[in-house]
């Protein structure tokens, strides 16, 4: 085979990269501002720092290189960022950097950090965290959670944390352990309280207790204390807004002193600590027992009241009614008198009336006497001892008897005539009684 070496110009890679280098630092000799984001940050035994540096856009990554912050100035570095931001240097984390470009034969280009602003990263936090409270807001969801009704008495009690969380065991303790004997029955949904996966964690443990939300009285999110940076999933919007719209109670405990999370925000009520959160639990337990204490006070005192003022209603009453058969007698004996007077009169009046009437209708019957039409001047004739009230039913040569005032006729029927309507039969005019 034909060795092409001997034909072509070459140099070797070290040769290359050394022209690399030098292109580059006489290209790029000074220091520079740079803002990008921790993707990994590590730390050798010799104390050296090493960096992996990323830019995004739309969530994906646009650019990414190496830096290094060597050991020497990585302690002065790390020192003053803890001390402006009381936080350390974490993935996540966004940060403005002064470094210097360096290329080395072996492990190429990369970034020298020299200096990092703590201003820009607090900074940077604050703006994302403002622009999630703004939309939030916009949205109508910063205070829906808080507009839910806490419950009398929170005892079924969902729990999202991690079981090896600081504070996890102060809260259970705490809870269990309370001074009067109140009993909670808690569940745990495990969950990330930090790092990358925590905000998704706790969104899933979110799910799951909506699917059986009619076992529990409220949720409670706990975890120990932590630092900032720890605390940056609790400031994105998924999980801010998974907390606001929640249809139970909320009740946040992440153990940060000095600042809110958006979730703290979002949620019902915020407290610092896990051992506040059981804290606040068993005060309003305790409430609603010195609510109910209060009422039955209450009752005690009212109802011995009420009892006394019936005991001396019923006394004034069994008073006035010893006097009650006297007034009755009383009363009636009145109306019985009354009574009497009226029936007097009343039957006085029909008596006179009924007296009036008969002799009303004696007068009249005295008119009607036979004997006294007969001292008019009026007669009856009678054949056989019946009134002859027809003059056609007499035959001739029949007796007649003629009734007068004083005396009676004898007479023999010569001849009859009838008088009255062309021969029809007139009635009797009499009284009767004498057929």
């Amino acid at each position: 085979m034909k060795d092409l070496t001997n034909e072509k110009p070459f140099i070797s890679l070290s040769k290359l990269n050394s022209l690399i280098k030098s292109a580059i630092m006489d290209a790029l000799p000074e220091m520079y501002w740079v803002v990008a984001e921790i993707a990994d940050i590590r730390q050798n035994q010799k104390g050296h720092c090493y960096l992996e540096l990323i830019e995004k856009e739309d969530n994906s990554t646009i650019a990414q290189i190496r830096g290094t912050i060597w050991v020497y100035e990585y302690r002065g570095i790390s020192s003053r960022f803890r001390k402006a931001t009381n936080e350390s240097l974490r993935q996540g984390m966004k940060i403005l950097f002064l470094a210097s470009i360096t290329f080395h034969e072996v492990y190429g280009l990369s970034l020298n950090v020299r200096d990092i602003d703590p201003v820009y990263t607090m900074g940077e936090m604050a703006r994302k965290k403002k622009e999630v409270i703004d939309r939030l807001r916009k949205e109508g969801l910063m205070d829906r959670n808080k507009s839910l009704e806490l419950p009398l008495v929170p005892q079924k009690i969902a729990v999202i944390s991690s079981p090896t969380a600081a504070g996890y065991e102060d809260f259970f303790s705490h809870l269990d352990g309370n001074p009067y004997g109140y009993r909670f029955v808690h569940t745990l949904f495990p969950a990330l309280m930090q790092g990358r996966e925590a905000e998704a964690s706790v969104i899933a443990a979110l799910n799951s207790i909506r699917k059986q939300q009619s076992n529990f009285d409220l949720v409670v999110i706990i975890r120990g204390g932590g630092s900032v940076i720890d605390l940056n999933c609790f400031d994105g919007y998924p999980l801010s807004k998974e907390v606001a719209a929640f249809p139970l109670p909320v009740i946040t405990g992440i153990g940060h002193e000095k600042d809110d999370t958006v979730v703290d925000m979002t949620a019902h009520t915020k407290l610092k600590t896990p051992t506040a959160v059981a804290g606040f639990l068993v005060s309003g337990v305790r409430s609603f027992e010195e609510c109910l204490l209060s009422l039955e006070r209450k009752l005690v005192t009212h109802g011995g009241l009420f009892l006394k003022n019936e005991r001396i209603r019923l006394t004034s009453l069994a008073q006035r009614l010893s006097l009650v058969p006297i007034q009755v007698t009383m009363l009636h004996r009145n109306r019985l008198l009354t009574l009497h007077r009226d029936m007097k009169g009343l039957l006085r009046q029909r008596f006179q009336r009924e007296k009036d009437r008969f002799s009303s209708t004696e007068l009249a019957l005295r008119h009607l006497d036979p004997e006294n039409i007969l001292k008019r001047g009026f007669s009856i004739t009678l054949h056989k001892g019946k009134i002859v009230k027809n003059a056609v039913l007499l035959k001739k040569g029949m007796s007649i008897d003629t009734r007068l005032h004083n005396g009676t006729i004898t007479s023999t029927v010569q001849s009859g005539k009838e008088t009255g309507d062309n021969g029809k039969k007139q009635g009797n005019d009499l009284l009767p009684g004498f057929e």
